[in-house]
This record gives structure tokens, C-alpha cells and sequence, in this order.
């Protein structure tokens, strides 16, 4: 790592934030179409497509922890955070046309041990890729505005990939006669627009934080010790909630569209309205972060969320065609700012965790933060396939009609169209209101870090005062800790 590395320019930021690319995007294209590629490509069960994500799980609770002590005790000349990005960059690119293979076995068994492998596989290098990122984060940069500038750039590239994720999948799938060719193409094309950027920060980038000399270890304590900061605590109920809701929705979304309002065709559309209303309004996210507070945002953001799903639930086929584009904007208008807010509050917590133990330990918290979002995602595509399991669930019928494969959709029962209808109000309502709550009781703003970031200059030598009392250290330490 450099001594004294430049000035932060804006295009190191830019570099920095496409990181994201691959980050929101791979998550969204996931979220929104994996389940189906199994159940409807692969032909697999919705329960067992379901149980694949959720098993590899049982290796995120290690690997993720792990990984955060790994680039935590990383030690070379381009610092703790970088070199993995080399590996990120090769593993992007197998895993993920891997992972989108239309594996042709008869027997199911075969089917799911394949999906079960390759997506351990995904599922590690996301861990390689997303721990030291969001490390560096953290460390990019310690202003608290030019940490809220980074973060926003970062989220606007992945709700830019998040929206070529949404309408492009589909759209490649339908250049070729047989879906699963398509679905193949895609992984390709795809791989290597997520990959490149992490070649790219390698080169470019810096870690702007002092290195210190202690290390962590591996064991059951270093994966609970971020959970002894009362600001992470918060951060990651508030994160896992808004996300578990955001994935259950997304792994509905597909058959929403196809079987309840019967207008597959426009799939792709009513997706990117929503992904292109949180892009636009990611500015006035992050603008409004500033001047109100990121837990203010957090919250207003999550009553327009809930208000969205409400129509998304009453949605009647006598409605003007039109509105369900409007829905999902509003719908988009309320996510973003559950997406943008903990990511922009994530580095000022690991600055508390500084506080806390005395040296920095960012990758621990990141590697909590990253299994509570792989978890998420897990937990989503479970819950909607058993949903879809139970309620019986129709596969599309795969016919061969003059030399090519026509996919027919079946009609689905009663069941699985209320089980729909349930699934994108019910959830996020469960799941919303206890963030809402937590954001109510988060202890950290703006000047009370302005502070902390002064106090810990003093702590690690950069200054030789100290900004605070003994009294006012203890008071800080008490909201905070």
C-alpha cells in the first residue's frame, strides 16, 4: 500500500463505483430470473430450486467470515483490499457462465448436484469479490460526504447494471430459438461486463486508511464481534430486512407478470420502470442523506415502498394498462433509498467498530454485511419456490414445433394466483415495518461522526490533541457502542 497515496480524483471514483456493475447487477439478474431459469430451463422442482441457494448458505456462514479475516490480515505493497481483485476478475467469468449452463442430465438427482456445485462456486467467488469491496468502502475515503459521494456513484452503477439486468436477459434469451442457447449467450456477455471493472480498480484505486499492525483470527468470536456494536446491529437488521424484502419480491415478480396479470411480454418493461425510477432518483437520495439524515431517508423511503406494494396487491386486469408502469415507479421510488441508505451508513459503522476495539476490523463487519445480503437472497428464492411448491405450481410445457422449441405456459390454479397476490403485499409488510423501526432508534447522524472521525485521527496518532473529554468520550461510546 502506498504511504502517502494522492488525492481521491473523480476518476478514481468512478473506477471505484463500477465495482458495483457486477455487484447489482448479478444480484438482480438472480433474483429475477434464476429461480425461473431452474424451475422452467433446467426443470428442476421449485422447492428443490429453492433448496439450492438456501444449502449453500451453510458455507457463506463460513466462507464470508472468513474471507473478512483474510483481507483484513492481507499485507502486500497494494494494500489489504486490492489484490483480490485479480482473483474476482477470472472467477466473475467462470462462475458465472457456470452457473447459467443449461446442464442437459435426465435424472434430477444429476440436475440438482450440478446446480448445487456451481452455484457453492458463485456463491465464493461473491464473497471474494464482495467482502474486501465493501472493506474498501470504508477506506477509500474517511469524509463523511465524500464517503456519501462514493457510495452514491457506487449505487448508481449498480442500479444502472441492476437496470441491463432486468430488460436485457430476456431480450438476448429471445434471439435464439432454444432458451436454454439464450440463457447461455447471456451468462457469456455478461461475465464480461461484470468482470473488467475489478482489473480496473486493481490498477487505479487506493486505501487511504493506516494499516495496523494487529491481525485477527479465524474463530466463532471474530464472526460475532461486529454484533458488539450497537450501530452495526441496527445496520444489519435494517439491511437484511429491506433486502429479504426486495429479493422475495424480484424472485415473484416473473410469474406476477406472466400468471396473474397475464402480460408476459411486457416483463421487462414494468421491471426497468421501477430500476429506472431508482436510478434517476439516486441523486435526490443521496442529496437528501445530507441535509436529513440517512436513518430519515431510510424511513420515508420505506412507508413509499409499503404504499406501492398495496397496489401492486390490489391490482385489478380492469385498470388502465398504463398503470401498472406507474405502480412500479413508485414502487422503484421507495426501494432506492432502502438499497442507497445502508451501504452509505455501512463505512461510517466500521469507523464505531474503530472506536469499539481499538484498530480497524472492516472486513469482519463486511463479511457479516455480505452473508447477511447472500443469506437474503437465499432466503428469498426458498421462500418463493416452497410458496410456489405447495400452492402447484404449473411448469411451462417444452414442445418442438417446425425444428424449434416453443415454450407454452400453463394455467396455473387458483392457489398460486393468490399465493402471488400475498406474496408481493404480505412479505414486504412482515418484513418492513421492523426495519422502519430500527432506523427510528439509529444512534449515529452527521455531526456526532464528524466528531468520531476527529477522535479517531487523535487515536491513531494523526493528531496529537484529543476533540473530546473523558466525559464526552463515554457519552459517545454509550449511544454508540
Amino acid at each position: 500500500m502506498m504511504k502517502n497515496p494522492p488525492p481521491i480524483t473523480l476518476r478514481e471514483k468512478l473506477i471505484f463505483g463500477s465495482g458495483d456493475i457486477f455487484i447489482g447487477g448479478s444480484q438482480v439478474i438472480m433474483a429475477f430470473f434464476y429461480l425461473r431459469f431452474l424451475t422452467d430451463v433446467v426443470q428442476i422442482s421449485p422447492a428443490l430450486a429453492g433448496t439450492v441457494v438456501l444449502v449453500s448458505k451453510i458455507w457463506d456462514a463460513v466462507s464470508d467470515p472468513l474471507m473478512g479475516v483474510l483481507t483484513d490480515n492481507t499485507r502486500t505493497r497494494w494494500g489489504r483490499r486490492k489484490p483480490w481483485f485479480i482473483l474476482a476478475f477470472f472467477g466473475i467469468i467462470s462462475s458465472f457462465i457456470l452457473l447459467w449452463y443449461p446442464v442437459g442430465f435426465e435424472e434430477e438427482a444429476k440436475k440438482f448436484l450440478y446446480v448445487l456445485l456451481t452455484y457453492l462456486y458463485f456463491s465464493t467467488v461473491s464473497t471474494v469479490c464482495l467482502v474486501p469491496y465493501a472493506s474498501m468502502s470504508s477506506e477509500i475515503s474517511t469524509d463523511y460526504a465524500e464517503r456519501n459521494t462514493i457510495n452514491g456513484m457506487r449505487l448508481f452503477f449498480s442500479q444502472t447494471s441492476s437496470l441491463l439486468a432486468a430488460v436485457l436477459p430476456l431480450t438476448i434469451v429471445d434471439w435464439y430459438d432454444d432458451p436454454a442457447t439464450g440463457w447461455l449467450v447471456m451468462a457469456v456477455i455478461f461475465s464480461l461486463f461484470y468482470a473488467v471493472p475489478w482489473l480496473m480498480m486493481f490498477l487505479f484505486t487506493h486505501e487511504r486508511v493506516p494499516l495496523s499492525d494487529k491481525k485477527s483470527k479465524f474463530e466463532v468470536e471474530t464472526f460475532l464481534r461486529p454484533f458488539k456494536v450497537r450501530c452495526f446491529r441496527k445496520l444489519i437488521l435494517m439491511y437484511f430486512l429491506a433486502y429479504l424484502s426486495m429479493d422475495v419480491t424480484a424472485a415473484v415478480f416473473q410469474y406476477y407478470m406472466y400468471y396473474y396479470l397475464e402480460r408476459k411480454d411486457e416483463t421487462d418493461l414494468v421491471i426497468g420502470t421501477l430500476l429506472i425510477a431508482q436510478v434517476v432518483l439516486i441523486p435526490v437520495v443521496v442529496y437528501l442523506a445530507n441535509r436529513i439524515g440517512k436513518a430519515t431517508v431510510f424511513r420515508h423511503s420505506i412507508v413509499l415502498w409499503l404504499l406501492g406494494a398495496c397496489l401492486l396487491a390490489a391490482y385489478q386486469a380492469d385498470w388502465p394498462p398504463y398503470a401498472i408502469y406507474l405502480i412500479a415507479a413508485f414502487v422503484g421510488s421507495g426501494v432506492v433509498g432502502c438499497v442507497v441508505m445502508p451501504w452509505s451508513i455501512f463505512p461510517d459503522v466500521t469507523d464505531v467498530g474503530e472506536l469499539r476495539f481499538g484498530y480497524r476490523i472492516a472486513g469482519s463487519f463486511s463479511g457479516v454485511l455480505t452473508f447477511s445480503r447472500k443469506f437474503s437472497g437465499a432466503i428469498g428464492i426458498f421462500t418463493v419456490g416452497m410458496i410456489l411448491e405447495f400452492s402447484g405450481y404449473l411448469a411451462p410445457i417444452q414442445e418442438m414445433r417446425n425444428g424449434h422449441y416453443t415454450e407454452i405456459l400453463q394455467q396455473q390454479p387458483d392457489s398460486v394466483i393468490t399465493a402471488l397476490q400475498l406474496i408481493v403485499f404480505v412479505v414486504p409488510v412482515l418484513l418492513l415495518i421492523p426495519a422502519f423501526f430500527a432506523a427510528r432508534t439509529y444512534p449515529l447522524d452527521k455531526t456526532t461522526h464528524g466528531r468520531l472521525r476527529r477522535y479517531l485521527e487523535f487515536q491513531r496518532g494523526q493528531e496529537s490533541t484529543s476533540n473530546l473529554t473523558d466525559e464526552e468520550l463515554d457519552d459517545m461510546k454509550r449511544r454508540l457502542i
